[in-house]
């Protein structure tokens, strides 16, 4: 055996992406909200880019030279533009080009980078300044120097309040507590009798159990059925098991059914009450609209991206005649490269997300004129073959990416659907098959609630064939329980 050391030679070929292609990935797969924070970043660190605020004349001997047509931006070839993947299959002779900076500028051009088609108005550019939510330790500490209890007591109180999870829930033992205070037995019970009653109520329970019950205490219905339904029946409970319960109680299945609609009106997860987590902010990346001549339209909403221009200064540091040092105008030069590949990558992503909606616009036309339940069995590879890309490209534009419709706003990814074949041969959308059996179970009767078999006879009866596993499938996905605890008496 030899365990010397040697030399070999080995070929193989490999695709190495240029650093230029993966950020053009990245602003790809990008929501509108990250890419204007991506550019904000970048005009941080490239003083070359700045917002363009409106046109900025340029003085020649003392006078303004008018801008002639070929100059601006907004008239170039609209086919131009039309190709999203430029960037991706340029050649790596082209990617690495050096730009003569000097006889560009010099020829009287401009990068442009008017990134809006429309500029948007200065009320609508506003950045809302963040309201100060108080947490729910702060809120709980509050209250503490609201109540009167044993001062000894409040060091136990702060460190059970800071050992409470998100729901409210104490996760700490009465153990932990003993072994990090010191705590005996009589001083841990009036400790935490003093942080349950802080409101809302069930703050402080160590499960759900003791959550409920301290909320039915604290309305006054201990010893009822509510509290001895959650008291003595609590395994039965979430399994929904009323004939059960009622046997084990003595009572009817009607009070059982009355006690569990009171119980569900109690709040499961009393911290929430003490944290307003703001909904995330959709900004719709595209709009889908119908013009006057009846035609669809698609469009891209450019109000949240700023409009970006280069420097007019920047622009002079490397014209020639120029007293900037050769060391400057090489900065200059690597930073208007950055930029250059910047304001491509955006009009890149720009047009494959047009070219991708009109896809999906094409294939779903009949749920933008009729609305949503008339969704057709849709995948990414669908797409991909018809505005010829790559599956991963399509997925990257999908991703987080939302359109404003006449029907509301939807991501992208909501149009694409699996298929459930027919007998028949033909396929229907899974979305259209669950709003099908959501329908049904809607409009069943209470007391005689469908099960999954029935609900596939009485589709058959309307001509949509699914298989009852698939019926109990979307049923669990749209959080529906089985027929039998959906019975009510």
């Amino acid at each position: 055996m030899n365990l010397g050391f040697g030399l070999s030679m080995d070929m193989r070929m490999e695709q190495k992406l240029s650093p230029q292609m993966i950020q053009s990935l990245k602003l790809l797969q990008v929501s509108a909200l990250e890419l204007e924070m991506l550019i904000k970043q970048e005009m941080e660190i490239n003083p070359v880019l700045e917002l363009d605020d409106g046109p900025e004349p340029e003085l020649v001997d003392g006078s303004e030279r008018e801008e002639r047509p070929e100059e601006r931006p907004e008239e170039r070839d609209p086919e131009a533009d039309e190709k999203p993947d430029e960037p991706q299959v340029a050649s790596s002779q082209e990617e690495h080009t050096e730009i003569d900076w000097e006889a560009y500028f010099d020829d009287g051009f401009d990068l442009g980078g008017h990134m809006s088609e429309e500029r948007s108005d200065p009320d609508e550019r506003f950045e809302r300044v963040p309201v100060h939510q108080k947490s729910m330790e702060e809120t709980l500490l509050e209250q503490l120097d609201e109540k009167r209890f044993d001062p000894a007591l409040r060091p136990a109180v702060e460190w059970l309040i800071g050992n409470l999870n998100e729901n409210g829930f104490l996760e700490a033992t009465k153990e932990e507590a003993q072994a990090k205070l010191g705590l005996d037995d009589p001083t841990w019970e009036e400790a935490l009798s003093v942080l349950q009653w802080l409101d809302p109520a069930g703050i402080g329970a160590r499960d759900l159990r003791e959550c409920l019950l301290i909320q039915l205490s604290r309305i006054g219905l201990r010893d009822s059925i509510p509290w001895k339904v959650v008291h003595d029946c609590f395994g039965l409970l979430q399994k929904l098991k009323i004939p059960t319960i009622a046997r084990r109680l003595d009572c009817t299945p009607e009070d059982v059914q009355s006690a569990i609609k009171e119980i569900g009106q109690l709040e499961p997860r009393p911290g929430r009450q003490l944290s307003s987590p703001q909904a995330p902010t959709v900004v719709p990346d595209l709009v889908v609209d119908r013009g006057p001549d009846g035609f669809w339209y698609v469009g891209f909403n450019d109000k949240t991206v700023p409009s970006l221009r280069v420097s007019r200064s920047y622009q002079d540091m490397v014209r020639r005649g120029s007293k900037a040092s050769s060391e400057e105008k090489k900065y200059v030069r690597d930073k208007l490269n950055s930029a250059t590949w910047l304001l491509r990558s955006i009009e890149q992503r720009k047009g494959t997300m047009l070219k991708v909606m009109h896809a999906i616009l094409e294939s779903q036309s009949e749920f933008f004129e009729e609305g949503p339940g008339h969704l057709k069995p849709l995948v990414l590879q669908d797409i991909a073959d018809k505005v010829k890309m790559h599956i991963s490209t399509v997925s990257r534009v999908t991703n987080e990416k939302y359109v404003q419709t006449p029907h509301g706003v939807f991501e992208l990814k909501a149009f694409f659907s699996a298929s459930v074949t027919q007998e028949d041969g033909t396929e229907i959308s899974s979305v259209e098959a669950r709003e099908a059996i959501k329908r049904l179970i809607e409009a069943e009767d209470p007391s005689e609630p469908l099960s999954d078999q029935k609900i596939v006879d009485v589709l058959e009866e309307k001509s949509l064939h699914v298989a009852r596993r698939t019926v109990a499938k979307y049923r669990d996905l749209m959080g529906i329980l089985p027929a039998r605890m959906r019975r009510k008496f």
